[in-house]
């Protein structure tokens, strides 16, 4: 995790806390020094329970990984009888005063909580644009919206990393406004922080990609998240009971922390011992033997299992650059609605590229494009972009039109933002991350859907009938991880909708659907390897047509076509 120092200006990382905390920040702390590439300048906010003798050598610990730290109490003036209306300490609200609580010499910040795991260099976050608000943090699907009373579209934040350009806060007096709210209604904040700062932003902030901020919702749950990259910048161990110390469920990136913080303890400084299961009676003797082994072998199971996947995948991946270049090397899209779009590099995420480059790829949905190009839609959302077939696509189909596309993942992402300027339709394109219900809500637009069941999570909702009648929706259901929701969704959608069920076509048959110039020497078996798109069984598309139709086009974009 050691990176080589450079000589540029430290980074400003802020961590508020009590006691109890302190070391488990220190934990964290020393993650980022070993793993950023300019020093780093530490700020730890406390309220006078941290003594001069700590102070002192945590000051000196960190000097010898040439790293600064500083101590800020916080001022008299705070209002600290917030913690007679609620069960959380104090601390939590400390962040909400930084501008006033740090040197005025400090500019922009990086707030880490104290039980965070940083693993990547941060530099990113100290240039990214953060506008009139100040703010960078990461959305979180959460019910407070309704709870607080939010607007509809405003969307929901987690405070454990937050971005703050101080500067900004003081001259906007953001700190002043939220503590006044804090005690205008202290009994109104179930989880403090995060809450008063989603009600003070309600209009927006910057949003930073999930990968900076990966909390439970990547681990927790048959629901789970998958992660924004394999290589994640901040594991956030959020949640009660889940985190390294309280528990020994096991979290994947649990080994990580007790190494860091078993470094931590090896400098004299005190940290809980690593939780280990009880051992119980049928633990020990001959039936704990017997349990091990069956556990050896289910793990053995797995291990082999998963690297079976990743040949696999590996497998595909190969044959599918093979056949893009013999059968269209040129990477250009040949036929279909997006004809003419041009691909970077050789890179499909989630699914083959040959059957894109030749102009097969979801040909089930052709005719649908064929139809909604007549519409015109102000605003088209592309959920689950993958590398932007569909957005860029899109984005040239639509001249007029704003595209959003929604990738999870980090690198797929880059493809976008890669194929929208190698297809010059980089001004139009909008790339975010996670789409969460409120971005949805009320908006006159097309959007398209495919995010491998999480549609069950981002679409069923009670308040669906007011946020989706505006829009026409292009979801492919995934009843293969998520049983029932074509169904549901049909139902959901026919009160506003117009709703119209697409089967998609197997791979072994898309030769006889259609037949191809280029292929017409192969076999059909040869044929369904090129086109085929390796879909792992049957499933269908809704395409929901508001019943508020929406004007026609003057003229249709032939630019792709």
């Amino acid at each position: 995790m050691d990176c080589q120092r450079t000589l540029q200006q430290p980074l400003q990382l802020v961590y508020t806390v009590n006691r109890e905390f302190l070391h488990f920040a220190m934990v964290s702390m020393l993650s980022a020094v070993e793993t950023q590439t300019n020093p780093c300048a530490f700020h730890i906010v406390h309220d006078g329970d941290i003594n001069e003798s700590d102070q002192s050598r945590i000051k000196g610990y960190f000097r010898q990984h040439q790293a600064s730290t500083a101590f800020h109490r916080v001022p008299d003036s705070f209002p600290r009888q917030f913690a007679q209306h609620s069960t959380w300490d104090v601390s939590v609200l400390f962040r909400l005063a930084l501008p006033q609580i740090l040197p005025d010499s400090i500019g922009r910040i990086v707030y880490l909580d104290s039980d965070t795991l940083v693993r990547r260099p941060l530099d990113e976050l100290f240039e990214i644009d953060l506008g009139t608000t100040g703010l960078g943090a990461v959305p979180e699907a959460h019910p407070a919206t309704d709870r607080l009373g939010l607007p509809r579209d405003s969307v929901y934040l987690n405070s454990g990393v937050l971005v703050i350009d101080l500067n900004v806060w003081r001259h906007n007096q953001t700190g002043e406004q939220m503590l006044a709210k804090v005690m205008s209604q202290p009994e109104r904040w179930v989880y403090p922080d995060q809450d008063i700062l989603a009600v003070q932003f309600a209009d927006g902030w910057n949003r930073l990609g999930p990968e900076y901020n990966v909390t439970h919702r990547f681990f927790a749950g048959p629901s789970s998240l998958p992660l924004p990259t394999p290589d994640p910048h901040v594991i956030h161990f959020s949640g009660q009971g889940i985190k390294p110390w309280q528990t020994h469920r096991e979290h994947p990136f649990a080994d990580e922390f007790w190494a860091v913080a078993e470094v931590i303890r090896g400098a004299g400084f005190e940290l809980p011992q690593r939780p280990m299961k009880k051992e119980r009676w049928y633990r020990r003797g001959p039936i704990a033997a017997y349990r091990n082994y069956r556990r050896g072998v289910r793990k053995q199971r797995r291990a082999t299992l998963a690297a079976q996947q990743h040949s696999r995948r590996r497998m595909i991946q190969k044959r599918d650059r093979e056949m893009v270049a013999q059968f269209a090397s040129e990477m250009t899209v040949r036929r279909g609605p997006f004809v003419g779009m041009v691909y970077p590099q050789a890179y499909s995420h989630g699914s083959t590229l040959a059957p894109k480059l030749l102009g097969t790829y979801e040909a089930e949905l052709q005719p649908i494009f064929e139809r909604l190009l007549a519409k015109d839609y102000p605003i088209i959302v592309d959920i689950g972009g993958a590398e932007g077939y569909y957005a860029i696509g899109c984005a040239m189909r639509w001249s007029s039109a704003k595209v959003i596309a929604y990738e999870l993942q980090r690198e797929a992402r880059a493809a976008i933002a890669e194929m929208a300027q190698a297809n010059g339709v980089e001004n139009r394109i909008q790339i975010g991350a996670e789409c969460m219900f409120g971005d949805l809500y009320g908006k006159r637009a097309l959007v398209i859907c495919d995010i491998e069941g999480s549609e069950a999570d981002l679409l069923v909702n009670d308040q669906a009938d007011e946020a989706f009648a505006e829009s026409d929706f292009l979801i492919e259901t995934h009843d293969l991880f998520r049983p029932g929701i074509c169904e549901q969704l049909h139902e959901q959608f026919e009160q506003t909708h117009h709703v119209t069920v697409v089967d998609a076509v197997m791979d072994e048959d898309r030769p006889r659907h259609w037949s191809l110039p280029e292929l017409s020497m192969l076999s059909d078996q040869r044929q369904s390897q090129v086109i085929g798109e390796r879909r792992a069984g049957p499933m269908q598309w809704l395409l929901c047509e508001s019943k508020n139709e929406f004007p026609k086009r003057q003229r249709i974009d032939t630019r792709a076509a």
